[in-house]
């Protein structure tokens, strides 16, 4: 049993309390410098990837996608770096260091899996470049426009400005999307009309309603035909093509003069009935 009554213990803390000073003397200029290599180190390495990022993209046939990935991959090496000068600056011994992170790399590697495959997706997406910043993607059962590829996610904007995070690993496991890849889409567009309708006056006059409509493309010329007998319609569908970033407000718009057209032509556009049989017993 220690004896306090004798205060050995408080002997023993009161000296090295009065060793402090002597320990700010000794320790203090390199902490000072370690902190001064990590503010400065931080402020280069934050630099050098904007500077990456923007050298990058005056690169051709290189993406802002790709430079953003590089920025981040300079960043990342970056501030590693300065990490180990930092503590080296603080006499801290590295050797001894490594040691204790290579023990948690380990440790981590399994609690870690998913991000470690989120890392290599990350660098295959950079490398395979799917799609680019400002494409509108589907990917992970999300729809949305490309703002960022990180190194361990993509980040998407949604069309009500909602922001998601999907995992590279997601992305580049599963089925991706890209709308925007060939700049141009088709729109199709099903018009049911009546069955006792002049079927080629009904053509003439849908194909009429988007003539003139400078977005969309003359060449391919826009299409319609018959391409169903419903149960109470002839559905004609009309394809046309436009520029992808186009492709949604046409199809928003494109309704109102379809059926303005059909009604100048004298078309019905049938809707559903219901009949009553009565049966007399």
């Amino acid at each position: 049993m220690i004896d306090v009554g004798g205060s050995p213990i408080v002997d023993i803390v009161l000296e090295q309390i009065k060793k402090i000073p002597d320990y700010i003397v000794l320790f203090a200029p390199s902490v000072l410098l370690g902190f001064i290599i990590f503010i400065g180190g931080r402020l280069i390495v934050r630099k050098a990837s904007t500077g990456t990022v923007k050298a990058t993209e005056k690169i051709p046939n290189i993406d802002s996608t790709l430079a953003r990935f590089f920025g981040s991959l300079v960043l990342f090496i970056g501030m590693g770096a300065v990490i180990v000068l930092a503590l080296s600056a603080m006499k801290i011994n590295l050797a001894f260091l490594a040691t204790i992170v290579a023990a948690l790399v380990l440790a981590l590697g399994f609690a870690l899996q998913d991000s470690l495959g989120d890392f290599a997706s990350g660098i295959m997406l950079a490398l395979f470049r799917p799609f680019k910043v400002d494409d509108q993607v589907e990917v992970a059962g999300e729809t949305g426009v490309v703002i960022e590829t990180g190194l361990f996610s993509t980040r998407l904007v949604t069309r009500d400005n909602v922001i998601i995070n999907v995992a590279n690993g997601a992305v580049f496991g599963g089925t991706i999307k890209n709308y925007f890849h060939d700049g141009k889409l088709r729109l199709d567009t099903d018009i049911g009309v009546s069955y006792d309708a002049d079927l080629n006056k009904a053509i003439k006059a849908i194909l009429s309603a988007v003539k003139g409509d400078a977005r969309i493309y003359s060449d391919p010329a826009p299409w319609a035909k018959v391409v169903s007998l419903g149960d109470s319609a002839v559905v004609i569908q009309l394809r046309v093509w436009t520029d992808a970033e186009d492709h949604r407000k046409v199809k928003m718009d494109i309704s109102q003069p379809i059926k303005k057209a059909l009604d100048k032509a004298g078309i019905e556009i049938p809707y559903e009935h219901n009949t009553i049989v009565r049966k007399s017993a």
